[in-house]
């Protein structure tokens, strides 16, 4: 047997992919828009402004955070609770941190998105 057919290459090659695929998995990235309805003046909250409203939820991704399962724009929270000021932002829980390198391996992964504001 030639040394590029060999048993032992083949599972060097193996799992270098397996250690480079685990590394890279939890770099998916997942993109949120602050979209405010039509028609609507939203005015962009600072952060340390008082909101008397927060929503949170979880918005799901596929292709590593290049196209979404759920809606991933402010707009249903803003239009739900009537506001008219507002900021957001997204993070990851340590359940989704824990997971979504697993769940990468077959490219969905999720994030929360928290909508805060005044009406």
């Amino acid at each position: 047997m030639t040394e590029l057919s060999s048993p032992r290459r083949g599972h060097r090659r193996r799992r270098a992919i397996l250690i480079a695929a685990l590394l890279l998995a939890p770099l998916g990235c997942g993109t949120t828009h602050l979209v405010a309805p039509p028609g609507r003046t939203v005015r962009i909250m600072g952060e340390d402004e008082k909101a008397s409203v927060r929503s949170q939820r979880t918005v799901w991704y596929w292709m590593w955070g290049g196209r979404q399962f759920t809606d991933n724009t402010t707009q249903s929270d803003i239009e739900r609770y009537d506001l008219h000021e507002v900021r957001y932002y997204t993070y990851q829980t340590w359940f989704e941190m824990l997971t979504n390198p697993i769940t990468s391996i077959v490219s969905i992964q999720r994030r929360q998105i928290v909508v805060e504001g005044n009406p």
